[in-house]
């Protein structure tokens, strides 16, 4: 008898959303990138517009895997917030995204396009793309930053991501710095952020320079590059610190592989081994044995890759 074989392949897509753009892509079952783009985010403009911008985005990769031999078989978003890990919806209010919490984002998109959806926070999703196919491949447990605006982190732990009870674990930038210290935009105070993400130390950068106008994380990295030696005196302080803090992450979890990335650490090559240093002057040995701390790899491609990888493994595993 005769059995028609499908020769399609199965592919994945993945979104990553930002406060001005949507990074989406199309990869295989081992994170080959087929295709990627990007699109406004609309972010400013409440939940409709965000839902629609990702609408948008989702279809065009869908339509566009046709013409790469392939169906999409499930599609993954990486979204700021805290992503509950049984319903896939937005838990708390987050900045920049008006509108966001509470949002049904797995309900959209089943209705939208009929495939199998999964929601990450995207410092998770960014984790998983680096674990899979980026500087974290072959890891055993894994541990991710990442050093922009805030500082974000992400964990995967024997094969597993991990997300905690209510989807709000690894809060790298969250952990306590100075109890009597400087004010976090979290709410908190003396958190590693505030010392070490960039708008912590654009901060503190025009507060020690009697800046009139509150610089930006951008004007701060310039001037560093450009040899401004308060700039570089703050942007090595952050450093050092983020290095301090991550410390008891590493203590509680074990990774084999820490993988920094981000804006800052791409943009300023010292950045990431002035972390190290400060993480392995304090370490004990049981934590430094086979201990290698990386750049990543996939940079601001990890977010889609990792969401569309997490529709991978929701599509084989069901989980």
């Amino acid at each position: 008898c005769y059995r028609e074989v499908s020769l399609t392949r199965e592919l994945f897509a993945g979104l990553d959303l930002g406060g001005t753009e949507v990074k989406v892509g199309i990869c295989g079952s081992e994170g080959q990138e087929i295709w990627s783009d990007r699109f406004p985010s609309y972010a400013d403009q409440g939940q409709d517009a965000i839902l629609d911008a990702l609408g948008k985005a989702g279809k065009t990769a869908i339509d566009l895997a046709s013409e790469h031999d392939g169906e999409v078989k499930a599609l993954g978003l990486g979204t700021p917030g805290v992503v509950d890990p049984k319903e896939g919806k937005i838990r708390f209010p987050v900045a920049n995204l008006g509108g966001w919490h509470g949002t049904d984002i797995i309900g959209f998109f089943q209705d939208r396009f009929d495939i199998p959806a999964v929601v990450e926070n995207d410092a998770n999703a960014a984790a998983w793309g680096e674990y899979r196919v980026g500087a974290g491949r072959g890891a055993h447990s894994l541990l991710a930053a990442t050093v922009g605006t805030g500082i974000g982190g992400g964990a995967i732990i024997e094969g597993e991501l991990l997300k905690g009870a209510t989807g709000g674990s690894m809060e790298l930038g969250h952990i306590t710095y100075q109890p009597e210290g400087r004010s976090c935009n979290c709410g908190l105070i003396g958190c590693v952020e505030s010392y070490s993400g960039g708008w912590g130390m654009a901060a503190e950068w025009g507060r020690r320079s009697g800046a009139q106008i509150a610089p930006g994380v951008s004007d701060l990295i310039k001037a560093g590059l450009k040899g401004d030696e308060l700039a570089n005196e703050v942007l090595d302080e952050g450093a050092r610190i983020l290095g301090e803090g991550m410390m008891s992450a590493v203590h509680l979890l074990n990774p084999d592989v820490i993988v920094v990335g981000g804006g800052i650490v791409d943009a300023r090559p010292q950045h990431l081994g002035l972390i190290e240093s400060s993480l392995r002057d304090r370490l004990l040995p049981k934590a430094l044995a086979d201990l290698r701390v990386v750049k990543a790899e996939k940079g601001n491609q990890a977010g889609w890759i990792g969401a569309a990888l997490r529709a991978e493994h929701f599509f084989r595993s069901g989980s």
